[in-house]
């Protein structure tokens, strides 16, 4: 499936301070398998946030039961800093926003198997990972939004979206014109959906201003891949993953205990393709009707810079590809009660 970063010329100034994990700091690493990895032991940078002291980020804790995480309602700083290496100019200017919902996050990225139970068919989706643990993919927008949707009605809940202008059969080639209620904001509903660009940056910076939570990305002498000793631990990207996405679960959480939401495959959102966030609350809740939409965390075959927690990539809402499949969110209302997982244990 094509995908378009947005952001204009990489920023070259800095390459952004100590990079990667949160056990150990100082020192360097050297490289196993897959390339030269001699770096410092990376550090997440944690806040405040210079410039941004009055932001007060909520307590990060792991609350995860049944493959759904909760994360609590918060100040947070969306964007990279100036001088963190690939930043988009125009694209990634450090905002505060607050989240005031709780919110609940599938901890992982929704599996082929997960995918069976909603869809009640078999994944179509690469090859290179058929197990039933791996993330689904070649899945469109469209896919993602009526699979939501699916599952809330399941489960009793009012569904979040209501396609319309749809042709096609779900997982194969599904393609709606738009969705009723576009300016809708999908922060007040109660069913299940995808992330606002915010809400999926929160979720995966648990807490850390870094590039990532793992730590800032180390600049590189050119845009070829080569591993990085913050990305490593943390996600699956190409100087580690074999050229395949991977079974869901096996590297690092982060602190609010979610895998995988940087690298292995790309996750749609719900959020059109725009610039910086304005910021604020609960900023741009809205569907829209962009056709380009924006997907999140980079994926498995491609250099540390695109994984950027910060880094803005789309694609068309119709796109299909083995290298894009999504995880569900949901708002967490006083009366709402913990999500069931999708698969059952036997």
């Amino acid at each position: 499936m094509p995908s378009e970063a947005s952001g204009g010329a990489a920023s070259t100034a800095g390459g952004g301070g100590s990079s990667g994990g949160d056990e150990a700091t100082g020192g360097t690493q050297t490289a196993g398998n897959g390339g030269e990895l001699s770096q410092p032991r990376p550090t997440p940078k944690y806040y405040p946030v210079p410039g941004f002291e009055s932001c007060v980020h909520a307590e990060v804790k792991a609350d995860c039961a049944d493959g759904w995480c909760k994360l609590p309602p918060s100040c947070f700083v969306m964007g990279s800093p100036e001088d963190e290496w690939h930043r988009g100019l125009e694209t990634e200017n450090q905002v505060s926003v607050t989240l005031t919902h709780l919110i609940e996050v599938q901890q992982m990225e929704l599996t082929r198997a997960e995918w069976k139970a909603i869809a009640g068919k078999e994944a179509t989706g690469p090859e290179t990972c058929a197990e039933p643990s791996c993330p689904v993919a070649m899945v469109s927008w469209w896919d993602a939004v009526e699979a939501a949707d699916a599952l809330s009605e399941t489960r009793g809940l009012e569904p979040c979206y209501e396609s319309v202008g749809c042709t096609g059969t779900l997982g194969v080639d599904l393609e709606c014109t738009g969705v009723k209620d576009p300016d809708k904001s999908v922060y007040e509903c109660e069913g299940y959906r995808l992330p606002t660009r915010a809400e999926v940056e929160y979720a995966a910076r648990a807490g850390t201003w870094s590039t990532w939570y793992s730590g800032d990305i180390t600049e590189q002498a050119d845009n070829d891949c080569r591993r990085d000793a913050a990305l490593d631990p943390i996600a699956w990207y190409c100087a580690n993953s074999g050229k395949s996405s991977q079974v869901v679960g096996q590297l690092k959480a982060n602190g609010f205990g979610v895998r995988d939401l940087i690298g292995n495959v790309e996750e749609w959102t719900a959020e059109a393709k725009l610039g910086s966030s304005p910021g604020g609350r609960d900023p741009r809740g809205g569907i829209g009707t962009q056709e380009r939409r924006l997907v999140f965390g980079g994926r498995f075959e491609l250099p540390s810079y695109i994984s950027r927690t910060a880094g803005l990539v789309s694609s068309i809402w119709s796109d299909r590809g083995d290298k894009v499949g999504f995880r569900l969110y949901r708002t967490l209302f006083e009366d709402s009660e913990r999500s069931k997982a999708i698969v059952s244990e036997p």
